[in-house]
């Protein structure tokens, strides 16, 4: 069943008390003539938490050389590749979950599902309870904040130094691992256990994602003569150090992503830095 809006991108901010814990929520239409496949992509991420509504169809993303079918409630883990998206129409809605959302909301070590998609009821036997909400034209945020204060009221532990690393992983100033190390007093192996379970990766790879993010999302759509001193305030030393990682986290050159992204993605980045800020 349809919302009574039929923006083709939304996004909402979640309430304050769910601050740190969740991205914002989202909700992208598919909408194609039946014939037509909709193909897009994903930028490298945080873990996402999606369901296929409003006459869902069938639905796939391949990440590197996997290819995963979404179950209709899908919890994807953290990726460190692209997402390419592959769909016959309908429409997602759907949250981020940041590293203190995890710990909270299921614990554990988020590093086995690094890359990899699986149902959410692997996570959530109410997941199928919270995709017929999600269908019945219940407005997405409230239900997702009331599903997300059911699973606080778990009340599970969590490490007090994951904020900080949180903050640290995100601050453009933070460029080396020492860094992460010195101001969280941690020893390199605790600091990569502590960052895989809760992130998915190792330090390292994190910082890097962050920086290629950052630099893709300001020099994707900007002019040639630009893009050089924007790469320089990203943190890279040149054109081919950018384009190496960019073989790396998007499995293909900038110019071959510019030519495969496809009608939803610059609306998805404008409408996303509009609502919530910029995902780097």
């Amino acid at each position: 069943m349809a919302n009574a809006d039929n923006s083709p991108v939304t996004f909402w901010r979640a309430s304050e008390r769910f601050e740190g814990l969740v991205t914002g929520f989202h909700r992208f239409r598919l909408g194609l003539p039946s014939a037509v496949p909709f193909r897009d992509v994903f930028f490298p991420s945080f873990a996402t938490i999606r369901f296929a509504i409003e006459d869902a169809r069938p639905w796939s993303m391949r990440l590197g050389a996997r290819r995963f079918d979404m179950p209709f409630a899908s919890f994807a883990g953290p990726t460190d590749v692209a997402g390419w998206v592959e769909a016959q129409g309908g429409a997602v809605v759907g949250l981020g979950l940041r590293a203190q959302g995890w710990a909270r909301l299921f614990g554990g070590d988020l590093s086995a599902y690094a890359n990899r998609v699986v149902p959410l009821s692997t996570l959530d036997i109410g997941a199928d309870a919270l995709l017929d909400k999600l269908d019945g034209c219940e407005h997405p945020p409230a239900v997702f904040e009331r599903w997300l204060d059911c699973l606080l009221a778990a009340r599970r532990t969590v490490d007090p130094r994951l904020t900080r690393l949180e903050a640290l992983i995100a601050d453009a100033a933070t460029a080396r691992i020492e860094t992460l190390a010195e101001e969280l007093d941690l020893t390199a192996r605790q600091l990569g256990t502590l960052s895989r379970r809760n992130f998915g990766f190792t330090p390292k790879v994190l910082l890097r994602r962050r920086r290629f993010l950052r630099a893709l999302s300001v020099t994707l759509d900007a002019a040639p003569e630009e893009s050089g001193g924007l790469l320089a305030e990203a943190g890279y030393w040149d054109r081919s150090h950018f384009l190496r990682d960019a073989h790396l986290f998007l499995g293909c050159s900038i110019r071959e992503f510019r030519q495969r992204r496809g009608p939803l993605h610059a609306l998805v980045m404008q409408t996303r830095a509009e609502v919530l800020g910029a995902p780097v």
